[in-house]
């Protein structure tokens, strides 16, 4: 191995996975923000995997802006649809403009995957 190997970018395969981790996941979580107003809009109500979903989002927001220094309570208001709406809307804005750059985010984006995926899949309402 030439000794100038060493000096290259090791973690470049871990960047490309959080950068496509969280451009997928940008692109579901838009259009999970759809999905939760017109559910909303819609008069929905959140069946027990979305009532343990929301719990989970706030827990994972409060949870990301409490250690990038953001704390401060969140305000909840409204029915349990408008509240997961109004969750996944403020986590979208989030996740736009700050990146992880370490494990702990990319469990972040993966676990947010996972649950943006089964709230498509319509689990989440009744």
């Amino acid at each position: 191995m030439k000794p100038a190997i060493m000096n290259n970018d090791r973690m470049m395969f871990f960047d490309r996975t959080m950068e496509a981790q969280r451009s997928q996941l940008l692109t579901v979580m838009a259009d999970a923000v759809s999905e939760c107003r017109t559910a909303a809009d819609q008069a929905a109500e959140l069946s027990e995997t979305g009532q343990i979903g929301l719990l989970r989002l706030v827990e994972l927001l409060c949870a990301v802006r409490t250690q990038r220094g953001q704390g401060g309570g969140l305000v909840l208001e409204g029915t349990e649809v408008q509240i997961l709406a109004d969750v996944t809307a403020q986590f979208y804005a989030y996740l736009t403009e700050c990146r992880f750059a370490d494990p702990v985010g990319l469990a972040v984006y993966a676990e947010l995957g996972s649950m943006m995926a089964s709230l498509m899949l319509g689990e989440w309402f009744e």
